[in-house]
């Protein structure tokens, strides 16, 4: 059996780490399902889609150019000066179509002088794509030191649009719930995902890159473009950055410097997840699309529970890099080692390595599957009862705005059976209080403003009808009331961690909220 096993590694070892990151997504939906009722709900699921669709659409040009054997951190500075950019213009009343088009423009220039850079000069990309970030970054704050809000109709309608899928709706029908629907950014996102595999694996570009990667020296020998495909490569990257940030744009309705910072981690963390080599040369653009998956479903599960810090989902990915580093590192070692050794010796390395394969899938199934019960033993939590259901202040969240609050913010609910209320001032003034402590913490008016445009109510996510209670879709959840002071008027939202009907941009809004608040100890 293990020979079996050792040989049919051997055999597909370039399909492993794909394999191994599909099965994950795979597994850990599945094991969420069974801890969380929400997550079996089709708009759940596909709320993955839309909440990722921006870092697919820059992971995609990142595969391309980490496939070439380079690198680009520049994508995050790209998105955040997109965003600015299309702001910018945007409120001076230009067309939108050609705000759409200039700012795509700007993408590829950048990415092209970039590609010029390391192609012609020698400079390394890391260096050469460090420079375009930070100069993509002085440039948004050149624009404006201040967030700047899109109120265009024709950004609205593509951010807000509700795509029905007709075989779920039906269902939906039938069952009298809501209609499962993506959003355009979404679709834009699986188009070009399609685009990409056919460049990647159907043409000779595609293939030309995989040569470089391997070997660019002997590509050049071989007579291949080295040059120009490169040139091609970062280009592109730079269209998928821009495209990136447009699509962030229409997910946050607003721009400003400051967005997207370590964005470009999260995109390289998600190729190589991915199962594309660092090295060059070997991965698969569907690969990087189950890697992406993977850092949704972590984020999803992460706010399942309700429990748990959002830095959580840099550590699981961070866990996640280096294991299929390892992985991949033992791939390429036993390629070599296949070369000079006997086949006694070959045959044990191979039931060593189809032993610590099973093993690592093991550990992560495992991982998985434990992850959902982490949090949920600190003191004063309730893991065998849920919550008592108690009503939203509504109330004295309205006396705090009416005394020039800007936000008011009640939480409720989660492992410790909190209520919390939370008031944030124009002059940066933030206080909390659970009933037992009263606390306060000052902030920049900067972090205030970048709030206001982040909840700003031309986003059309606030309603008028706000419910008064919540209800229970996991015992470690936390239960949210929302009332914002903008232009003289006043509106709010209600939502539940992992609930269905958590309004969009509710869980950006929130971990914008969550950095500026002070800490509160549990009431007894």
């Amino acid at each position: 059996m293990i020979q079996r096993l050792s040989a049919f590694v051997s055999r597909n070892s370039k399909f492993i780490p794909m394999a191994t990151t599909a099965l994950l997504v795979v597994v850990a939906y599945l094991v969420g399902s069974i801890y969380f009722e929400g997550l079996r709900n089709p708009q759940v699921f596909l709320n993955l889609f839309r909440n990722t669709s921006y870092i697919l659409i820059s992971a995609i040009g990142m595969t391309f150019v980490i496939l070439s054997k380079g690198i680009d951190l520049s994508v995050s500075g790209v998105v955040a000066l997109t965003t600015v950019v299309s702001a910018a213009l945007l409120r001076d009343g230009w067309n939108p179509w050609l705000v759409i088009l200039l700012v795509i423009l700007i993408g590829m220039s950048l990415g092209l002088v970039m590609g010029s850079f390391i192609v012609y000069l020698k400079v390394q990309p890391f260096i050469a794509t460090l420079a375009g970030m930070w100069f993509a970054r002085g440039m948004c704050y050149f624009i404006s030191d201040n967030a700047i809000t899109i109120d265009n109709s024709t950004f609205k309608i593509l951010g807000q649009t509700q795509l029905l899928i007709p075989g779920l709706k039906e269902l939906a029908d039938r069952a009298g719930t809501p209609a499962p629907y993506i959003s355009i950014p979404v679709v834009i996102s699986l188009l070009l995902l399609v685009a990409a595999f056919y460049m990647a694996h159907l043409t000779r570009f595609g293939r030309n890159v995989y040569a470089i990667g391997g070997n660019q020296q002997s590509a050049r020998l071989m007579g291949l473009p080295v040059n120009r495909t490169l040139l091609t490569v970062y280009t592109f990257n730079g269209f998928c950055s821009a495209l990136a940030g447009l699509a962030f744009a229409l997910f946050v309705s607003s721009g400003h410097g400051s967005y997207a910072p370590g964005f470009e981690l999260d995109v390289i963390a998600s190729v190589v997840i991915g199962g594309t080599l660092l090295s060059g040369g070997s991965g698969y653009v569907v690969g990087t699309f189950f890697g992406v998956m993977v850092l949704g479903i972590t984020q999803l599960l992460i706010q399942f529970i309700g429990s748990l810090s959002s830095w959580w989902t840099k550590i699981v990915i961070g866990v996640l890099m280096l294991a299929f580093i390892g992985v991949q590192a033992i791939l390429a070692n036993r390629k070599i080692e296949t070369k000079v050794m006997d086949p006694q010796v070959t045959r044990r390395r191979r039931q060593r390595l189809a032993f610590g394969f099973g093993s690592a899938v093991v550990l992560l199934v495992l991982a998985m599957v434990f992850l959902p019960k982490l949090g949920t033993s600190s003191p004063g939590s309730t893991p065998e009862a849920e919550c008592e259901v108690v009503p939203f202040r509504k109330d004295e969240a309205a006396s705090l705005i009416a005394e020039g609050a800007v936000i008011a913010y009640n939480r409720i609910a989660g492992p410790n059976c909190v209520d919390e209320m939370y008031a944030i001032y124009p002059d940066g003034r933030v206080t909390g209080d659970n009933g037992v402590n009263v606390v306060e913490k000052i902030v920049s008016q900067a972090d205030v403003e970048l709030l206001m445009a982040t909840v700003s109510d031309e986003y059309s996510w606030f309603g008028n009808e706000i419910r008064d209670s919540y209800h229970h879709p996991c015992r470690q959840c936390y239960a949210h009331y929302l009332i914002v002071s903008r232009g003289g008027q006043e509106k709010g939202a209600t939502a539940v961690d992992g609930g269905v009907d958590m309004p969009p941009n509710y869980s950006l809004t929130l971990s914008v909220i969550r950095p500026l608040l002070p800490e509160l100890n549990p009431a007894p």
